[in-house]
């Protein structure tokens, strides 16, 4: 993708009525799809498909502009053998601060089929170099439950060889007020480090160690596995 950091989330609905009402700018924009498949679909840290294979379906939409949307879907499981899609996507705006310095801001919003009450959208904020990314996340309602959250991350990424790259990614998420769903801390710490591998022009696969604590808000009601390796590959088309 052409974007100016990397891709989020926003509301399906919004994603994909904004891809239409731009498409008639096509010659300036980016219009991209990928499938991924990954051995555990880890979210900020936490398994949300009981550490089992997930398969992942997004589109994406890049304007000259500056303007993007985006939505994809995956399977997850909140529950035990109680499954349910998990519909993503993202509307926002990028923006160029200096030769080497972007900015970005936007909205995303997640629903669940099945489980609409974890359904939730946040807010965020972003700047970004040529390998790194630093946002920020705002939820007034995080995963349907009645606790404002914040979450920021930083990500960078370093080439070792042409097709291969090592990357980073720390990340915390805090309650700011609401509802608390036990008596842990009201933070949780989540941790990914790996390889890339460029093993065509259109498929990336990457091994990564992620970890994360067991603080702040949980989502799922099953026992999670803090740490694990994640096999992934993506197709871009």
């Amino acid at each position: 993708m052409s974007r100016l950091v990397r891709p989020t989330r926003r509301c399906l609905r919004g994603a994909v009525c904004l891809s239409v009402l731009l498409f008639g700018g096509a010659a300036r924009a980016q219009f991209s799809a990928s499938i991924g498949v990954e051995s555990d679909h880890r979210f900020r840290g936490v398994s949300l498909s009981d550490g089992q294979p997930d398969l992942n379906l997004s589109v994406a939409y890049d304007h000259a502009s500056g303007v993007f949307a985006g939505a994809s879907a995956t399977r997850v499981e909140f529950m035990r053998g109680r499954h349910s899609v998990q519909l993503l996507g993202d509307v926002g705006i990028a923006t160029r601060l200096s030769s080497e310095l972007n900015a970005e801001a936007g909205l995303t919003s997640a629903s669940f089929s099945g489980n609409t009450r974890y359904n939730y959208s946040e807010a965020f904020v972003g700047v970004s170099g040529e390998r790194w990314s630093l946002r920020v996340y705002y939820a007034p309602n995080y995963f349907g439950f009645d606790q404002a959250t914040a979450y920021a991350e930083f990500d960078a990424n370093a080439p070792l060889q042409p097709r291969l790259r090592v990357f980073g990614h720390v990340g915390a998420l805090s309650t700011l007020h609401g509802v608390q769903t036990d008596d842990r801390s009201s933070t949780r710490y989540d941790a990914r480090a790996g390889l890339g591998f460029s093993a065509l022009a259109a498929l990336d696969v990457q091994l990564a160690w992620v970890a994360a604590t067991r603080s702040g808000p949980y989502v799922v009601e099953y026992g999670n596995r803090r740490n694990t390796w994640v096999l992934s590959a993506v197709a871009s088309f």
